[in-house]
C-alpha cells in the first residue's frame, strides 16, 4: 500500500533558488505544479537552501504569531550515553542526523525542552517547510470551525461549499469522507506516471476541481482509503468559504496565537495573492513545530478547553473506517501516538501517554521509502524511551 504521507500536496518548480525579494507573495510567479525541476527533484544543495527559503521563492502569506512566544523550559537530557541498535549496528544521535540529513531535532517531555539539535547549517530562527505536516494543521482548524459555528456537521456534502461537485463522482461525498481521504472517487497519485491524476491536476484550484469532477466513483464513500492530494485542496477551500477567512488568518487566530507560536511562519499560495494549499507547505522554525505539537497535545489531554469543539482531537485521531492508520489528516501510530508527517522526513510525533513531542526537520534524498520510515520510527522510539528514562 502506498504510504499515506508519501505525496506532497503540490510540486513547486523553480528555475533556480534565487533569493530575490521579488519572489514574495505579491510578485512571485505562480508555482508550476508539474515541472520536472520541481521541489521533489531538487538537488541536495537546493533542498537545504530552498526548504528554509520558501517565502523568497514562491507566493506565501504570513501567519501572525504571538509577539512573545511561549517559553520552553530548557532542561536538556545528556545524550552522551544514548545509543540504539539497528541492523546490528550501535548508532548515536549524530549517526542518525548525518545519515538522514537532519536539519532539526527537538524533543519535549512534560513541557520541558529535552533535546534541541541542528544540522545542515540550519539555524534555530529560520523556518523550514513542513510539506504534508500542514494537513494536520488543517484538521485542527476544522475543530475550531465547528466550535465557532462555521461548519454545522462533517456529514455535510462538500457540494454545499463547492457546487461543481453536486454532480459526478463526488455527488453526496461529505466533508468527513474528504478528511479521511475516503471519497471513493478514482485517483492515481503516482508522480512517476505521466498519465496520473496528480501530474495532470491543474495548479489553479478551481480548474483542478473541474478536472476532479470528471473522475468516476469506484467505491462507496467512507469505505476505502485512497490518498488524494486534490481532496486536501477541497478541504481547504471549504474551510475558507465557511469561515470567510484565509487559512493563514484562521490558523493565526485559532492555533498560532493561543499556542504561543512565533511570528516567522508562512503558508504557500497557489499564486500571487492566491489561496493557501491545504495540504502542503507551512514553513516555521523548529521550536514552533514543537509548540504546535504541545498545542495538539494540550487539546487532547483537556478536550473541553475551548480551542476546538469538545473532544475534537480524540475524534480526529480515531481510526477511520477506510484505514485504521489514518484519522482526519493525522497518521495514527498506535498506543496513543499520532503524528503529522511530511515527505523528505518532516515529523511531529505526539505521544499522549507520555506527554512527549518529537520533531524532525529533514532533507532526505528520497521523498519517502519504507526503509527510511522504519529507520526513522526506530530512532524516534529509542530516543523517546531514553529521554523518559532519564527523568
Amino acid at each position: 500500500m502506498r504510504p499515506i504521507y508519501l505525496i506532497l500536496l503540490i510540486l513547486c518548480s523553480t528555475s533556480g533558488l534565487r533569493a530575490s525579494e521579488q519572489a514574495r507573495s505579491e510578485t512571485a510567479v505562480t508555482p508550476d505544479l508539474t515541472g520536472d525541476s520541481g521541489i521533489l527533484f531538487w538537488t541536495p544543495d537546493q533542498q537545504v537552501t530552498g526548504y528554509s527559503s520558501m517565502a523568497e521563492l514562491y507566493p506565501t502569506r504570513s501567519i501572525q504569531g504571538h509577539p512573545a512566544p511561549s517559553e520552553l523550559p530548557k532542561t536538556l537530557t545528556n545524550l552522551e550515553r544514548f545509543s540504539y541498535r539497528l541492523d546490528g549496528q550501535v548508532l548515536s544521535v549524530a549517526d542518525y542526523m548525518q545519515s538522514h540529513r537532519t536539519a532539526g531535532l527537538l524533543v519535549i517531555h512534560n513541557g520541558d525542552l529535552k533535546v534541541e539539535r541542528y544540522g545542515l547549517g540550519h539555524l534555530p530562527q529560520n523556518p523550514w517547510v513542513s510539506f504534508s505536516v500542514t494537513k494536520s494543521v488543517v484538521s485542527m482548524l476544522y475543530g475550531a470551525a465547528i466550535k465557532d459555528g462555521f461548519i454545522e456537521s462533517l456529514d455535510t456534502p462538500i457540494s454545499e461549499y463547492v457546487p461543481v461537485f453536486a454532480t459526478g463522482g463526488y455527488a453526496d461525498v461529505t466533508i468527513k469522507n474528504i478528511l479521511q481521504m475516503a471519497s471513493g472517487v478514482a485517483w492515481n497519485e503516482d508522480y512517476a506516471d505521466p498519465a496520473s491524476d496528480i501530474v495532470n491536476l491543474p495548479t489553479e484550484q478551481t480548474a483542478g476541481f473541474r478536472y476532479m469532477n470528471q473522475l468516476p466513483r469506484v467505491a462507496e464513500p467512507g469505505a476505502r482509503f485512497n490518498y488524494n492530494t486534490g481532496e486536501t485542496n477541497i478541504a481547504g477551500v471549504i474551510l475558507a468559504k465557511a469561515t470567510g477567512k484565509t487559512l493563514s488568518d484562521y490558523a493565526s487566530e485559532k492555533i498560532f496565537l493561543p499556542g504561543g507560536l512565533s511570528n516567522n511562519a508562512n503558508w504557500l499560495l497557489d499564486g500571487p495573492n492566491g489561496r493557501e494549499f491545504a495540504g502542503c507547505c507551512i514553513s516555521a522554525n523548529l521550536r514552533d513545530y514543537g509548540r504546535l505539537g504541545l498545542f495538539a497535545l494540550a487539546n487532547t489531554k483537556t478536550p473541553s478547553n475551548g480551542n476546538f469543539t469538545d473532544n475534537w482531537m480524540q475524534q480526529s485521531t480515531a481510526p477511520s473506517g477506510g484505514y485504521a492508520g489514518y484519522g482526519y489528516f493525522w497518521r495514527l501510530l498506535g498506543d496513543g501516538i499520532y503524528a503529522a508527517e511530511g515527505v523528505f522526513g518532516q515529523y511531529i510525533v505526539i505521544d499522549t501517554n507520555r506527554d512527549l513531542i518529537v520533531v524532525l526537520q529533514s532533507a532526505w534524498l528520497e521523498a519517502w521509502s519504507d526503509d527510511l520510515e522504519a529507520r526513522t520510527l526506530a530512532f524516534i522510539q529509542a530516543l523517546s524511551d531514553y529521554v523518559v528514562d532519564q527523568q
